[in-house]
């Protein structure tokens, strides 16, 4: 009896001392034992890592989006269309109307000496067709008038009442000189001379003569093929025989300033 009373009191004794060692064995991490699954669970899956975070946005744009893609111009769409050229081509019509000065002069017979002048109305048209870049032909007619013109005649000079008009048809060649757009016309004609007094009454003309009218013009373009602009007119004529005195040749010049309007 005494025998087994010492024995439970060694195993009580070793007891106290190991237990405070057992519990600091417990309590140091990582010193747990393998976890005791129950039958027929299965054990509990590591947790997923963490999704990486996305990559740093380059500086002006937001978080987690990179930059634009590249523009690209709407399907169907190209550069705007380049505007017309403008260019001297086929159909030549030019109109032109201004005023100036006209003179025409006599010679022998009873009127030798006699001189008729005045300002007036100056127009003309010009019809034709290209044969080159920038050179066309044409047909034109030409008419300059002299209102209420001053008459010389044996040292007297008199105003006469009515009108005295020059005038005729004839064809020529004109040529633009590109890119500044300046031409230069030149024509013969057939022309002749006609007066009439202030009722519109004919009072006396002439047979025909032969003409030259020349042009230097300057236009700007309005449109691809019009164009308005100015220009400096000179005709001559002579070898009018006066219908009442066949005697008596007249001679015209005439000097015009023109505003011009040009489909070419």
């Amino acid at each position: 009896m005494a025998n087994i009373q010492r024995a439970c009191f060694l195993v009580l004794s070793l007891t106290a001392l190991a237990a405070p060692r057992l519990a600091r064995a417990q309590d140091a991490p990582g010193s747990e034992g393998p976890a005791i699954v129950p039958a027929g669970e299965a054990p509990e899956a590591a947790p997923a890592a963490a999704p990486a975070p996305p990559p740093a946005a380059p500086p002006g744009y937001a978080p987690g989006y990179g930059p634009p893609p590249a523009a690209y111009p709407p399907p169907g769409y190209g550069p705007p269309p380049a505007p017309p050229v403008q260019e001297h081509s086929g159909f030549y019509l030019r109109l032109d109307l201004g005023g100036g000065y006209t003179s025409l002069s006599a010679s022998g017979g009873y009127a030798s000496g006699t001189k008729i002048s005045g300002g007036g109305a100056a127009l003309g048209v010009a019809l034709g067709g290209a044969v080159a870049p920038n050179l066309a032909l044409f047909g034109d007619f030409i008419f300059a008038d002299v209102d209420q013109p001053k008459v010389t005649s044996g040292g007297y000079t008199t105003t006469a009442t009515g009108s005295v008009a020059v005038g005729g048809l004839g064809g020529g060649i004109v040529y633009y000189f590109e890119p500044i757009n300046l031409y230069i016309s030149g024509a013969v004609a057939i022309i002749n001379i006609q007066s009439q007094d202030q009722t519109g009454t004919t009072t006396s003309s002439t047979g025909d003569g032969f003409g030259f009218e020349g042009i230097v013009g300057k236009e700007w373009w309005v449109s691809q093929h019009w164009g308005l602009g100015a220009a400096a007119q000179f005709f001559g004529a002579t070898g009018m025989k006066d219908k009442a005195d066949t005697g008596v040749t007249w001679s015209a010049t005439s000097f015009n300033v023109l505003f011009s309007a040009t489909y070419y």
